[in-house]
This record gives structure tokens, sequence and C-alpha cells, in this order.
């Protein structure tokens, strides 16, 4: 069983960290020269802000005159990150990073209810490390992804999403759309799509066989991967 962890506005969480001021408000941080926005907390999305936002000419807009900006700080949030698998590792028994924010935790042989551990396990992180995550679990990497994206757009709920069992699974995956799948780019997207396509369960329920005629093995592997086959 695997665990996806993920730092919710990563770069926006550790500037907070720091700086207590910050929280509740609407937060941005932006690239390189501080070109465009490449990081924005849940108040500062609220207000209409998108990713990749040419910073220029949206902090012009009244709506948006609250917004503070930070520039990027990438040694800040590489150590933030390093702290943040540190202790992952002292929790889990076996820790994958798969991004700065992003972290795949081995939940097999981990004692008590899973989804009762990765829950202290999201709390420990928040308590020492000072960053807000959320937890999928599944029984593979791209379950595992994609529960971590539903408990993310659950903004009031536990935080924690468990698409263990194929049960919870089949009643969730007709309301996912493809693009929520780690991994679906836009160009299988659009093929799926034209054949009536568009949902998690769609995917899952298509032949084999047409799968990898149309996006060859790595989506095949992918459909396997929500079948909870791991690839």
């Amino acid at each position: 069983m695997f665990g996806l962890i993920d730092g919710n506005s990563f770069y926006c969480s550790c500037e907070r960290a720091f700086d207590p001021a910050l929280r509740r408000r609407p937060l941005v941080v932006l690239s390189n020269n501080d070109g465009c926005v490449i990081a924005r907390t849940d108040e500062a999305k609220d207000l209409g802000l998108k990713m990749g936002d040419p910073w220029h000419l949206v902090r012009e807009k009244p709506a948006l005159a609250g917004v503070i900006w930070r520039s990027s700080n990438y040694a800040l949030y590489g150590d933030m990150s390093r702290r943040m698998y540190e202790l992952l590792c002292v929790l889990a028994p076996r820790v994958e990073p798969y991004s700065i924010d992003e972290m795949f935790l081995d939940l097999d042989g981990l004692a008590g209810d899973v989804v009762e551990r990765c829950a202290a396990i999201r709390a420990t992180v928040r308590r020492i490390a000072k960053i807000p995550t959320c937890v999928g679990i599944g029984p593979t990497k791209t379950i595992a992804k994609l529960a971590n994206r539903v408990a993310k757009a659950d903004r009031g709920g536990p935080g924690v999403c468990d698409f263990a069992s194929a049960e919870t699974r089949a009643r969730a995956y007709p309301d996912l759309p493809l693009a929520d799948v780690w991994g679906m780019g836009s160009a299988s997207i659009a093929k799926l799509k034209a054949l009536g396509v568009v949902t998690v369960a769609d995917f899952v329920a298509m032949p084999a066989d047409q799968v990898r005629k149309m996006l060859t093995v790595t989506g095949l592997r992918t459909q396997k991967e929500l079948q909870g086959v791991s690839c």
C-alpha cells in the first residue's frame, strides 16, 4: 500500500512557516525575476489568480490589491523539503521523494488503521515541519496520487483520502475526470474523449488491447495501475 503526501501550496506554506502574519491571507510566490505566479494559497486562488499569471499585469487589478507576493527562495524550499523528508523517514518504513513537495510512503507493515496512521503523520508534519499536507492512499502509486488530488480538492475535509479498496474506487471513479490522473496528457485525453471516454471509470472499463493501441504500453500501464495492479 502506498501513500502520497503532498505539501499544500508548498512554496507559500514555507513562507508562512517563518512569517505567521501571512496565514489566512492571499499569498503568491513568483518565478525567477518575479515574472509569473508559481504558487498560490487558497485565498489567492479564490480571487481568480492562476498558475502562470504574469504578475506585472495582474497586480494592477483592483481586486488583487490585497494579495501579498514573495520572490521565490529555492534554498529555503529545498531545506524545508529536506526537513519534511527526514521527518517522514522516522514515521514510515520507506520514503521515496517524487518532487520537492511530494513523497511516496510505503505503508506496508504500519500498525493500526492506515487512515488513522496517515492522519497522524500529516499532523506530525504540520506540527514539527510547519507544512500543511494532504495524503492519498492506494494500492498503486497512480491511485495514491489520484486520492491525494481528491483530498486536496476537499478543503474542508480530513486531508486524507483512502482509495485502498476496490469498492471505494468504484464509487469514486465515475465522478473523476481523466485530467486528474497522473501522467494523462491533453493529447491522450482528447483521443479518449472522441470515443466518449471522459471519466476514470470509462477509462478503466476500456478493453486493454484498445488502450494499448491508442496510448501505447504507457497508457496500458496507467490503466492497470488504476485497476489496482502496480506497474
